[in-house]
């Protein structure tokens, strides 16, 4: 479980092409820094293996040195991006798919303590600064503006943007691993 996913979320920093370089470019990178514990102190817990109070301290760490919230009890699908560290917080009940892409300052979380946070689709790009509130759905194949603020669904092949945010279809469907359309 979790070697295919860090060799799903390394692979991105290499365009498909696992490599030494891409291993040392993806190490260097505070996001990727930051998912490296997020799968090791998932994978502890799905196994039921005691982790605190070291999860406490890693978790953060990591918070302190990269800017990046990631708590453990997330469920996040392989390949996951994270461009640009600094200001990254997820709520634990969040949901993210395969091959998602967050640039800096996303916020996805609850609506001031109540409820749940969103569930986001695979191939997903949330742009710098977006914030998506409450129990929500993020369709597969969306976009997300920068500095939008999401606050109710958004269906497959979309993009959202602005403060309210609009919802509109994107005229492409076609969409490689990055969440890009081509």
């Amino acid at each position: 479980m979790i070697c295919p996913n860090l060799r799903a979320d390394i692979q991105r920093f290499g365009n498909d092409r696992p490599n030494i370089r891409t291993l040392v470019r993806g190490l260097a990178s505070q996001g990727f820094q930051a998912i490296l514990v997020y799968r090791f102190f998932h994978w502890l817990g799905a196994y039921n293996i005691p982790s605190q109070p070291f999860r406490f301290v890693f978790e953060r760490l990591i918070e302190i040195f990269t800017g990046i919230s990631i708590p453990a009890e997330c469920k996040i699908g392989k390949g996951l991006r994270i461009h640009h560290f600094g200001g990254i917080i997820l709520h634990p009940s969040t949901v993210i798919g395969n091959n998602c892409t967050l640039y800096h300052q996303v916020t996805i979380g609850d609506r001031g303590g109540r409820g749940g946070s969103a569930i986001i689709g695979d191939n997903v790009l949330i742009g710098a600064g977006a914030k998506i509130i409450g129990e929500i759905n993020i369709g597969n194949n969306c976009r997300i503006g920068a500095n939008a603020v999401i606050n109710k669904d958004v269906p497959d092949d979309s993009v959202a943007y602005g403060n309210p945010c609009i919802i509109a279809p994107t005229k492409s469907k076609e969409y490689n691993k990055t969440g890009v359309s081509e």
